[in-house]
């Protein structure tokens, strides 16, 4: 095995090869607990009394966390040419560089990329600190590559793209809708608070989320009448969203218990479950991400019925 399909196991824990599984497991560990302490660094250097005491050690941490982060991104890159699942992609044979290029150019990729990229640049580029430091932040998105609960969230937005698209759409319309009315009926009353319809959009955003932070409000009786009902139609429009991900959510976590069940029946055609089917079915919850108390119900019930099947 050549030392880029060597990297490429262990770097994306592939299953195809077992014996880097130990390897794998502890490189990624160690990448959680520095993305980790590289953001409580981070935070803590916002603190004046820690900073001005720790403000050495805290540098370091971050050098070093560019130095390792660095290493990391340029492994990735190198290794991702070992991918075998971009040659499905089309018939014709994809070249090491179109791999290569088709990694750098992945949501996480291009994470990895943005959080070391600032350090680096600050270095030959007169860069605003405040900047530097909103980027960092963006390290804690690198723990979204060993969540498996990001990563079904992150397939529920991509599948859900066009309902929500749809949805943001109509709470968009109907909030300068919202705020083109507040503003014909307040601006008279209140020139400074509604002096615009653009300013108005603030008071319609606030409201129609029924936050309400209390620095423009409604204070005509018509105006209180509109405002009323902006936060009751809030309630309605506002929970689109929400509904489209919490459903979508849903069916995508049951689509993983139905696989396992299919997988379970697949293991008690011989009637009975060996320590080697036991080991193959915990090893599929674990990439299905299901609850292992949930398996082991799911697996007590599927054997039950299919001992009642065979009496």
């Amino acid at each position: 095995m050549s030392l880029q399909t060597t990297c490429f196991n262990i770097l994306t824990a592939s299953s195809e090869a077992r014996e880097h599984k130990l390897k794998s497991k502890v490189f990624d560990l160690f990448l959680i607990t520095l993305v980790v302490v590289n953001v409580v660094a981070m935070m803590l250097e916002t603190v004046p009394e820690v900073a001005s005491v720790w403000s050495f050690e805290l540098h370091l941490i971050e050098r070093v966390s560019v130095v390792l982060f660095t290493i990391e991104y340029i492994l990735r890159v190198y290794c991702s040419a070992a991918d075998p699942k971009r040659n499905n992609h089309s018939k014709v044979q994809v070249t090491t560089w179109q791999k290569r290029w088709y990694y750098i150019k992945s949501p996480m990729a291009i994470i990895d990329l943005m959080a070391i990229l600032p350090f680096y640049l600050s270095m030959f580029v007169a860069f605003d600190l405040r900047i530097l430091r909103v980027f960092r932040v963006m390290r804690i998105l690198k723990l979204g590559r060993y969540s498996r609960s990001i990563q079904t969230l992150v397939t529920v937005i991509r599948n859900e793209a066009h309902s929500l698209l749809a949805a943001l759409s109509v709470l968009l319309l109907f909030t300068v809708i919202a705020a083109t009315c507040i503003y014909y009926i307040e601006h008279t009353a209140q020139p400074d608070v509604f002096s615009s319809i653009p300013a108005s959009l603030w008071w319609a955003l606030v409201t129609l989320t029924t936050v309400g932070y209390g620095d423009a409000v409604p204070i005509t009786p018509m105006g209180k009448i509109f405002g009323g009902i902006i936060t009751v139609m809030g309630i309605c429009f506002y929970a689109l969203p929400a509904g489209i991900l919490s459903s979508s959510y849903t069916a995508q976590m049951q689509l993983k218990r139905d696989r396992f069940k299919d997988s379970v029946r697949i293991v008690l055609d011989d009637g009975k479950l060996s320590e080697h089917d036991i080991n193959h079915l915990s090893k599929v919850r674990e990439l299905l991400d299901l609850d292992e108390e949930e398996a082991r119900l799911i697996m007590r019930l599927l054997q039950h019925h299919h001992t009642n099947i065979d009496d």
